[in-house]
């Protein structure tokens, strides 16, 4: 006799539809029109899907999730210094590997470089440092 074949009650969702929201809707633009719509919602700080129903609803939704604008320019200088920091703990691995030693005061400032760096990338991109 064969196994027999258990069919889901429900189908079964994506990780993010799991919610009510299971009915879209499709409207059809020009690339022109679907780059002003993107822009738009980069400047109200949404996804596009929230930002079409804040416009169409009013409201982006109870889940919806600003996305922090990012500064390129403040991006680019904080990796800089994490590249520096990096470049510190090189020079201090260098000098380890060939069986000197190292001032403490030399590893805790390439520490709070990184440190410095690390946090300041993650108030950049709206994230809190977990400590």
């Amino acid at each position: 006799m064969p196994d027999a074949v258990v069919v889901p009650s429900q189908p079964s969702h994506s990780g993010s539809q799991k919610r009510q929201r299971v009915k879209s809707l499709q409207i059809a633009m020009t690339p022109d029109e679907f780059a002003v719509v993107r822009e738009r919602a980069a400047a109200a700080a949404l996804s596009p899907s929230s930002f079409g129903r804040a416009v169409l609803l009013g409201s982006p939704g109870p889940r919806a999730r600003r996305s922090p604008p990012l500064n390129a320019e403040l991006l680019a200088h904080a990796v800089a210094q994490l590249n520096k920091a990096g470049g510190n703990l090189n020079q201090i691995a260098r000098i380890l590997n060939a069986g000197q030693s190292v001032g403490g005061s030399e590893a805790l400032d390439a520490l709070a470089h990184t440190r410095a760096a690390v946090l300041r990338i993650l108030d950049i991109v709206g994230r809190r440092d977990r400590q």
